[in-house]
């Protein structure tokens, strides 16, 4: 069996190696020229972090990447309110790993170029799709023609694969917040994730990485105005920061000047996520706000479990039904659990507790089998 998956990030390229374990052919394309990912750094939750397991990948994300046990709640002057704390999933490894989005691009890399019957080809998309029922013939962007088993469309919010196939999918919709994230070097003080709310005026996260190495995001709502240039974000961010006590100072004079700034967005398609012998993963199928850390979490689990099906499934078109099956109401729950919160964090409740009380029991929820 043969595969093409579309997309070379975490999303495609876990998908390729999960299929190259199940004994099954994949040749990944990523249309930028180079593998560096979009974005600063991460979490993974402990169900992902299991997940990685499967694949023989836990080790090398936890030695790259820096171990967290639990959030530190902060009052705007730095003072620790509540801590949430969670369980390991996986014996003797830590429940929760922040790391760069450049280490685990590495890992996954390295991975890949170790998997029998995977490869990545970089510059290169799709441009259609033809359906021949029992395969897909797809067009490429450098005017070659490949002809497969199954595509697989792993290429994000803006997935062009779903355009191809789903052409009047819904769009997906603007939480109605913004984000900030930079990265900056660790200084031994921040050990730990630390998250400080300033109500609907915005909230900050601060999350080591690595040893020497820190992410910050900030949430602000989004009024719809205009945003800073891309020259003058860094100095944006740091007026924003400004009212925050405890360590944010200290990291906000540390800042790198790459600041990405953007609005969150949501998207959640119906079942089934596919067409003919063409489906989606990742952010093609299923985009999240960061609230519960489980964008790049849901893309690992949906790579593993397509994998699984297809291993053990009689044919391809009951795997790709079981893999719907298997994988929506997880999604939605992640989804919706990170909109509400968004919204929250926008307009809060009357009761301050809820917006904890949700986080929890998704994230229990989260931890059953996929």
């Amino acid at each position: 069996m043969r595969v093409l998956v579309v997309g070379g990030g975490p999303a495609g390229v876990t998908a390729a190696i999960a299929l190259g374990r199940a004994g099954i052919d994949a040749l990944v394309l990523e249309r930028e020229e180079t593998d560096r990912p979009v974005g600063i750094g991460l979490a993974l939750q402990n169900s992902p972090l299991r997940a990685l397991d499967t694949l023989g990948l836990l080790a090398p994300v936890v030695e790259r990447g820096f171990p967290l046990d639990a959030v530190h709640i902060c009052a705007p002057d730095g003072t620790v309110v509540h801590r949430v704390f969670t369980e390991p999933l996986v014996p003797g490894t830590p429940p929760v790993v922040a790391l760069s989005r450049v280490a685990l691009a590495g890992i996954l890399g390295e991975a890949l170029a170790a998997t029998p019957g995977a490869e990545i080809r970089f510059g290169t998309s799709v441009t259609a799709l033809r359906d021949l029922g029992d395969g897909v013939e797809a067009d490429l962007t450098d005017g070659s023609t490949e002809r497969v088993d199954l595509v697989v469309g792993a290429d994000g919010l803006h997935s062009s694969v779903r355009g191809l196939v789903l052409p009047d999918a819904p769009p997906p919709t603007r939480a109605g917040q913004l984000i900030w994230r930079v990265s900056a070097p660790r200084p031994p003080e921040v050990d730990r994730y630390l998250l400080t709310d300033l109500g609907p005026r915005g909230r900050v996260g601060i999350v080591p990485i690595a040893d020497d190495e820190l992410y910050l995001w900030f949430l602000q709502p989004d009024d719809g105005g205009p945003r800073p240039p891309e020259g003058q974000r860094l100095a944006a961010l740091r007026e924003r920061l400004a009212p925050f006590g405890g360590l944010v100072p200290l990291v906000a004079e540390r800042l790198r000047p790459d600041v990405d700034h953007r609005g969150l967005a949501a998207m959640l398609l119906p079942p089934p996520w596919h067409r003919g012998r063409v489906v989606l993963i990742g952010d093609a199928a299923h985009t999240t706000t960061p609230h519960i850390a489980y964008g790049v979490g849901m893309a690992i689990e949906d790579s593993v479990v397509l994998a699984e099906e297809l291993g053990n499934a009689a044919s391809v078109e009951a795997a790709l039904a079981a893999f719907s099956a298997r994988r929506f109401e997880r999604c939605r729950l992640v989804v919706e659990t990170s909109l509400q919160l968004s919204r929250w964090e926008v307009d809060p409740p009357a009761d301050p507790t809820l917006h904890h009380q949700l986080t929890g029991r998704a994230l229990a929820a989260l931890s059953e089998p996929l």
